[in-house]
């Protein structure tokens, strides 16, 4: 037989540009060898890669078995599994997404960025050089919370990756050529989300103080508080009970997500998403239960400050769990993705506070896609169940 790795690189392109229009075929054609998957990585050569590029996959759990190194991807538009890739370098480990690339952390510290579907890999410091090297004092799975990069690394070196962690939620961040982490000094209380926009970082903490951070300053071990979402003023609070205290925070002990959204106003504004899935007792149970029950939104005028409570997405789907948040405009007047209902969220499980109390395992039950009209939740994947304590499935948009 001949060697396909040989063959000449313009026959290869036109290969790709002819049969390349999924990204099963893509991975397919790649997995032959580097030239190969070269080919197939140019824009023009993959007749999918617009598509395939807005709509998260569904990345799901790693397998059960001990020697099975292969990772399962769910496409919402095909509605079936499109790819099996073997990813050894993912095994055993806790896995978060931002822009396509994966943050992968093992049981020892050791953390490194992959990209899953090129198989570049890029070492970071490990656990050791956080500050107060507070790794010591939690469990590896769920150190880090929250995994962002400001921009793909495989196209620029200029890249931020930062990541609420540690055992009080601080953020901290990482540069090339940094040998340990940085953290942000700015701290009230334990950060609950981050995202990225425009050079900030915009991070906000349980209390509902939402905060920016440009790491490229002189000064980027420091935040300024732009607004807090809380039903009455600061100057009211000193006169009342601390339990009057929780019941005007609309983000209490509710999950949090930060979607940056474009405008056509000269406004620029972002949504806090809560989302309401925290553990709970019943009377007869001594095991937590969970399950998200609703979302809320909430619209942030970064200019002004101001924040307002809205009740719809319009033509937008917005996506959370452990991997940024993101949101897709489905249709307009030029386009409309397939396999996408606007106004709804897709979520994926991230409740680790309760799959990780539980003694079976359950890491990944808690998926659906949630109807912002009717307040209902539909399930997106019909195929068999994966769960996995340590890496649950998780949103993943295929960059390559």
């Amino acid at each position: 037989m001949g060697d396909w790795s040989k063959l000449q690189h313009d026959l290869l392109e036109l290969i790709a540009q002819q049969h390349l229009t999924k990204l099963e075929d893509y991975v397919a054609f790649g997995a032959v060898c580097t030239s190969w998957r070269a080919a197939a990585a140019k824009r023009k050569n993959f007749k999918g890669l617009q598509l395939w590029q807005q709509i998260p996959c569904l990345m799901l759990a790693e397998s059960e078995e001990e020697n099975d190194n292969h990772r399962e991807f769910y496409s919402l538009i095909e509605k079936e599994i499109v790819a099996k890739i073997s990813l050894p370098k993912l095994k055993g480990k806790k896995c978060y997404e931002s822009l396509g690339w994966l943050l992968a952390v093992g049981q020892e510290g050791d953390m490194t960025l992959l990209n899953p579907f090129s198989d570049v890999e890029i070492p970071l410091p490990p656990g050791t050089t956080f500050p107060d090297n507070d790794w010591l004092n939690t469990d590896p799975e769920i150190f880090v919370e929250i995994f962002v990069l400001s921009a793909r690394p495989s196209e620029t070196s200029d890249f931020v990756v930062m990541l609420v962690c540690g055992s009080v939620g601080y953020l901290a961040f990482w540069r090339q050529g940094d040998q340990n982490w940085t953290k942000i000094e700015t701290h009230n209380a334990a950060y609950s989300a981050v995202n990225y926009h425009n050079g900030q970082f915009y991070a906000i903490d349980c209390t509902g103080t939402l905060v920016a951070c440009d790491v490229s300053e002189p000064n980027p071990t420091k935040a300024r508080m732009l607004t807090q979402l809380v039903r009455y003023s600061e100057e009211s609070y000193r006169d009342q009970h601390l339990r009057d205290y929780h019941s005007n925070l609309i983000v209490d002990f509710k999950h949090l997500y930060i979607v940056l959204e474009s405008s056509s106003s000269d406004k620029e504004s972002l949504l806090v998403v809560t989302r309401d899935n925290y553990s709970h007792y019943a009377d007869d149970d001594d095991q937590p239960n969970y399950g998200t029950t609703e979302f809320k939104l909430y619209e942030v005028d970064l200019s002004g400050g101001t924040w307002k409570e809205i009740h719809s997405l319009g033509n937008k789907a917005v996506f959370v769990g452990h991997s940024a948040s993101t949101s897709l405009e489905v249709s307009s007047n030029k386009f409309s993705l397939p396999g996408i209902q606007p106004n709804h969220i897709y979520f994926t499980d991230d409740c680790w506070e309760a799959y990780k109390s539980i003694q079976e395992v359950t890491g990944g039950k808690d998926m659906g896609v949630y109807n912002l009209e009717t307040g209902t939740i539909q399930p997106f994947y019909q195929g068999p169940r994966r769960l996995s304590n340590i890496s649950p499935s998780i949103w993943i948009t295929p960059k390559f």
